[in-house]
């Protein structure tokens, strides 16, 4: 299976699914806020999303929410994130051994945090596999400027 996702696709993905600040979005990826702030000023520059006002009075805050655009390319983004996660399902099985299972899903390692935040994967199936652990050993490096699955 090839599927280009880029860093821009998974952060619409996450903000579709209820993330409204640049923290919400770094927790559901697994890094610091400083690696998602850049995407996040690039997807206000394209319109795909915009910082508005919620509150009264001092409860006021701005949180991040999707243009009738954003929102589209959010919902082409789910449905890639959707495929990559039946593909992890049908390739992985709790009766693997841990060091097959290792290599089978090492490359969806920079996506794995998404899928498990957007609830595509069972966190269980990856726990009786061993594999949680890896989950936080990655960067945003591995993404570059798209994902290749293959």
């Amino acid at each position: 299976m090839t599927l280009n996702l880029s860093l821009k696709d998974v952060v619409l993905a996450v903000i579709a699914s209820g993330a409204r600040s640049i923290k919400e979005v770094a927790d559901a990826l697994m890094v610091k806020e400083d690696m998602v702030r850049g995407v996040i000023e690039e997807l206000k520059r394209s319109g795909l999303i915009e910082e508005v006002e919620k509150g009264f009075w001092i409860f006021k805050r701005k949180v991040l929410e999707l243009t009738e655009i954003g929102r589209a390319e959010a919902e082409k983004a789910l449905e890639k994130l959707r495929k990559v996660a039946e593909e992890v399902r049908s390739r992985v099985s709790s009766e693997m051994p841990p060091e097959e299972a290792q290599k089978v899903i090492e490359p969806y390692a920079p996506i794995l945090p998404v899928l498990l935040y957007l609830g595509l994967l069972d966190l269980l199936l990856l726990e009786s596999l061993f594999l949680v652990p890896s989950l936080v050993l990655w960067d945003m490096s591995d993404f570059g400027s798209d994902v290749r699955l293959e």
